[in-house]
């Protein structure tokens, strides 16, 4: 599952908006977190003190970092809040943005996620929340505020919260879900983008020295770049600049190429001993898993059961060399893909028994969503969802997805007859679409210009969740598990 290619495969398109929180209740300072220590690694565990935890958790994916499928806006992050600004103004955008964030994680979603047995989320976050690119190292209270609300309501249901660095200044990687754009991944070029990356880290360890609700840093979301010294170096330099202020909480670090790498990192990383891989996994990136129709089954003479599924893993862990616990921030399903969503869940129920086998931690992609990864969507009777599914907006993906596929094709078949460099061709099909994004946003936003605020604000609140269903097949493969 490539849960960055969209426009092409979805009807509706979606990013996500660099919020800046209004009106939002203020919290309180830091304080420790779920009744023991903070957690630990211990040889290929995670302790609490001297109890083994298996963190059984699911991504909090849409809140503080909404990607394109979540929403149904296209384009990224920062440049859907700019064009909602300048088509729409600021009372539109505020009423619909402050609803939004009041509503999509609240305390009902996490006394849900509590009862189900989840014990751990991975909470994505845009650094646009916490600084401003007019203002770096000025930080903006509000985005803090609205972190620790869930972080205090995290507490209160004893779940352990990951911190999850999802788009870093200048963007980590090419993807709209790191914050570019242009597919632009400009973090590795600018000093002045580490140095704020670095200092963020620094600033949310020093917020949270001591916090037990707290499971750990996840420094970066599936980078990607050419020169593993660097990310190297700059994964040392982050380490060093949080230890500064917080001794002990456990740092995971995200291999290279969107965390598939394991011998991307390197082993001075690991003297640290509070240092864990974090591996991200989609099945679907195996081509025979992707295309497999019944499972267990076959591909083109290519078997596809349990131990092929495993043979998938090779490469992105190593715990000869890494004697340290492996977590798994990421894996999911695709319900609007073509692979039958029975196969799908048959697959993943046994991807998940192996993480078990292997003692691995995982968190599943994603929590809530209009209705493409996520186990929890807003109902079609929502004004957000009836807006979306309207002709008008439907359609209008609908005629632009039947005009691509010919095109990328036929391009894509004359550039495979060359010697042109297999990642710059894959790169520029994924640019095909990225380009439609914006005009697409222009489209769909100037059909909500005759929206008052307060109708805007009711639309954003289609994400509560009192306003969703929950997909129980999908949360059926889980329970087992967090039982």
């Amino acid at each position: 599952m490539n849960r960055r290619r969209f426009l092409g495969t979805t009807a509706v398109a979606a990013v996500t908006a660099a919020l800046n929180p209004r009106d939002l209740p203020a919290a309180a300072a830091a304080t420790p977190g779920v009744p023991g220590r903070v957690l630990q690694a211990k040889g290929f565990q995670i302790v609490d003190g001297e109890k083994p935890v298996r963190l059984h958790g699911v991504n909090l994916g849409g809140w503080m970092l909404i990607e394109d499928y979540i929403i149904g806006l296209p384009w990224t992050e920062w440049k859907i809040c700019e064009q909602f600004r300048r088509v729409l103004g600021e009372e539109p955008y505020s009423a619909f943005f402050n609803a939004y964030m009041e509503s999509y994680i609240s305390e009902a979603d996490i006394s849900f996620l509590a009862t189900k047995g989840f014990n751990f989320v991975r909470l994505p976050f845009n650094y646009r929340h916490f600084e401003s690119d007019l203002a770096p190292g000025q930080w903006l209270e509000d985005g803090f505020r609205c972190l620790e609300n869930v972080v205090q309501l995290c507490r209160k249901y004893n779940l352990w919260v990951l911190l999850d660095l999802h788009a870093a200044p200048g963007a980590q990687a090419r993807d709209q879900n790191a914050g570019s754009a242009y597919g632009e991944a400009y973090l590795w070029n600018h000093k002045n983008f580490m140095d704020r990356t670095a200092a963020l880290w620094k600033e949310l360890a020093r917020r949270y020295k001591g916090n037990t609700t707290i499971a750990g840093y996840n420094l970066l979301c599936e980078p990607v770049t050419q020169d593993v010294p660097l990310l190297n170096h700059f994964y040392s330099r982050i380490i060093r600049a949080i230890r500064e202020v917080d001794a002990n909480h456990i740092i995971a670090l995200d291999p290279n190429r969107w965390a598939k790498d394991i011998s991307s990192l390197q082993d001075p990383l690991f003297e640290d001993p509070q240092v864990i891989p974090a591996i991200h996994h989609y099945y679907s990136d195996d081509e025979a898993f992707a295309q497999v129709t019944s499972y267990p089954g076959s591909v083109n003479g290519k078997v596809c059961d349990r131990a092929a599924l495993e043979r998938t893993l090779d490469g992105k862990h190593d715990e000869r060399r890494i004697a340290r616990p492996t977590m798994v921030g990421e894996f999911g399903v695709d319900i609007m893909g073509p692979q039958p969503f029975a196969v799908q869940l048959a697959i993943t129920r046994d991807l998940i028994s192996i993480f078990e086998e292997k003692g691995w931690g995982w968190s599943m992609w994603c929590y809530k969503d209009l209705r493409q990864m996520g186990f929890v969507n807003p109902r079609p009777d929502t004004p957000w969802r009836q807006f979306l599914d309207s002709e008008p907006i439907a359609g209008f993906f609908k005629k632009y997805q039947q005009l691509e596929p010919s095109f990328t094709e036929a391009v894509g078949k004359m550039l495979a007859a060359t010697d042109i460099d297999r990642d710059t061709r894959e790169q520029w099909a994924r640019e095909v679409a990225r380009d439609f994004a914006p005009p697409a946003l222009d489209y769909v936003l100037r059909k909500l210009q005759d929206k008052s605020p307060a109708e805007l604000a009711a639309m954003a609140r289609s994400f509560a969740f009192g306003s969703c269903d929950v997909r129980q097949d999908q949360l059926g493969v889980l329970t087992p598990f967090l039982k």
